[in-house]
């Protein structure tokens, strides 16, 4: 049965790939097909990237959701269990539905190829080139109007904030493969391995060519210490995914909203290592998107904003249950329509403040569950 794919790792997989080998009958054992064996060295050719990337260059790197790679966004106490009584998001249960069609093959080529992908977006891409939005650039306006409100929104150093697409298709381009695999991987090693990745890429269908949306099935934000410095990407696979849910109205605004309150956290040294960590966007986002000097969405699309931020919602005491997401973002967006001067914005160094404030009244459910 195929692991969820959001609570996957590399590590992990393949440590469960090792046993399987381990425990099998040598005289029953059939050869791998030669699929199998472009799998298998790719994932360790992204094993090995990884590995050599410097000490810090994912530090702090904060993604919407769980990535299936390790040392990427913040350490999560899954170990501790579900919370009681506790159902998933939308978003979490689709993508999981998604990867739950796929054979342990195309599972193990997928994670392989979404961590260099993630790695390419995080550490190779410029807003530079040209940057287009959704599978067919559906989001480009959309995005680059949100993008240029944030900058002018909160009071942070925003000029090098860049805003990049996450393109499951750039997987396709050896060039673009070898710079990634170049930041890592030994020099000897490039070549093949960029070669390979566009082949893994091809011959197995599921991945569409890089347009399966479990590629690029997120978004994050990295500070300016990280690999790549400061930056928000965007994933055409979340984007299309949260319009097959029905939140395409809000979607590019929302998670934008979002990744850019992790930039906001950034520039004031706030890395909380709790689920604020990613709730106080949420309610940054919503104080944006609700401001009269953002995009001041009316009631209904607020409330939309809020099951979009609930639909991220997981039971592992890690981002916020879907209830705790929704009520972080409600809260930030009644500070924007409650303020009796509409037009104000309060600083960002506040608006930490007074979320942090605020938070652990959104927490007694998880704490006494935790007991």
């Amino acid at each position: 049965m195929p692991t969820g794919f959001l609570g996957k790792t590399l590590a992990a997989a393949g440590t469960a790939a090792a046993l399987v080998l381990a425990t099998a009958v040598p005289a029953a054992a059939a050869e791998p097909s030669a699929v199998e064996q472009d799998v298998a060295q790719l994932y360790q050719y992204v094993v090995d990237l990884y590995d050599g990337l410097p000490a810090d260059a994912l530090r702090h790197v904060d993604r919407l959701i769980e990535s299936p790679i390790p040392r990427i966004g913040p350490q999560t106490q899954a170990d501790d269990g579900p919370i009681p009584g506790c159902t998933e998001g939308s978003l979490l249960t689709y993508a999981n539905k998604l990867a739950a069609q796929l054979s342990p093959l195309e599972n193990k080529a997928l994670d392989a190829l979404s961590g260099l992908s993630q790695l390419y977006v995080q550490g190779v891409a410029s807003d530079k080139t040209p940057q287009v939005f959704g599978t067919d650039g559906q989001y480009t306006a959309r995005a680059t109007t949100t993008i240029d409100k944030l900058r002018g929104f909160w009071d942070i150093e925003s000029w090098n904030i860049q805003l990049v697409a996450w393109k499951g298709t750039d997987l396709g381009s050896q060039a673009k493969m070898a710079q990634t695999f170049s930041l890592g991987l030994a020099p000897a090693k490039v070549k093949a391995a960029a070669a390979l990745a566009t082949k893994v890429l091809y011959e197995i269908p599921a991945l569409q060519g890089g347009r399966n949306p479990l590629i690029t099935l997120n978004a994050f934000a990295a500070p300016a210490g990280s690999l790549g410095g400061k930056r928000v990407a965007l994933g055409d696979g979340l984007l299309d995914t949260v319009d097959v849910l029905g939140f395409d109205d809000v979607s590019v605004e929302s998670v934008l909203g979002h990744e850019y309150g992790h930039q906001v956290d950034f520039a004031h040294e706030n890395h909380p290592r709790n689920e604020s960590s990613e709730m106080g966007p949420d309610a940054y986002g919503g104080y944006f998107v609700a401001h009269a000097k953002g995009f001041a969405w009316n009631a209904r699309t607020q409330q939309e904003v809020t099951y979009l931020d609930a639909s991220i919602g997981d039971c592992y005491h890690s981002h916020g249950t879907p209830d705790q997401r929704k009520a972080a973002g409600a809260w930030g967006e009644k500070q924007a329509t409650s303020q009796a001067n509409p037009n104000r914005i309060v600083p960002s160094a506040t608006m930490i403040e007074k979320f942090q404030k605020e938070y652990p009244k959104l927490m007694p459910p998880v704490a006494a569950a935790r007991g």
